[in-house]
């Protein structure tokens, strides 16, 4: 009488692996999930670099002001609040008065902006899932680049902020911008 061995896998070796699996899992996930909230938080900052450049880039080539103001929540007008969460509007600022005219073209419906004429430059949803604040609720730029009011400091965290989720977007008088990651503040 020969005993013949069977191919395949006994539950005691498949419940092992399946224990081995589940550790393993259990220690992945939440590092994954901490790396996809930096993740966010990182390119919420830059979406808000990016913005901050594009207002700084359209006064020199305009040679007139513009203005970066957080928007209110129908992201038409500045809120006038140092919460910029909802988003934030850019455009230019001929008349110095910091509001934006509606009744002027926008870049961002395809009509014409004439350099003469005050125009909406863009508006941009606030991040998802955080904060941004900062000490002041717009950022208005020079024909030379600079800052009227700089430097300014904008604090963006995360929503139950971990570890190194929270951003400090500094945009200096020159209107040169750095952003650096710190530890979650209350």
């Amino acid at each position: 009488m020969s005993m013949e061995r069977k191919n395949g896998f006994t539950l005691v070796e498949l419940l092992i692996t399946i224990v081995v699996v589940s550790i393993l899992l259990a220690a992945a996930v939440p590092s994954f999930m901490q790396a996809i909230k930096n993740n966010r938080v990182t390119g919420q900052a830059t979406s808000f670099v990016i913005s901050s450049q594009m207002a700084r880039n359209e006064a020199v080539k305009r040679g007139a002001g513009t203005t970066m103001c957080a928007a209110n929540a129908d992201m038409d007008a500045c809120s006038g609040s140092n919460d910029w969460s909802t988003g934030w509007i850019v455009f230019s600022d001929l008349n110095r008065d910091g509001a934006v005219n509606t009744n002027t073209g926008t870049a961002t419906s395809g009509t014409t902006c004439l350099d003469t004429e005050d125009c909406l430059l863009g508006t941009v949803n606030g991040p998802e899932k955080s904060t941004l604040i900062a000490g002041n609720s717009d950022i208005r730029f020079l024909p030379t680049g600079q800052t009227a009011n700089g430097p300014l400091t904008f604090t963006l965290k995360a929503n139950d902020c971990e570890h190194s989720q929270e951003r400090n977007i500094v945009i200096t008088r020159q209107g040169h911008t750095t952003v650096t990651a710190q530890a979650c503040t209350p």
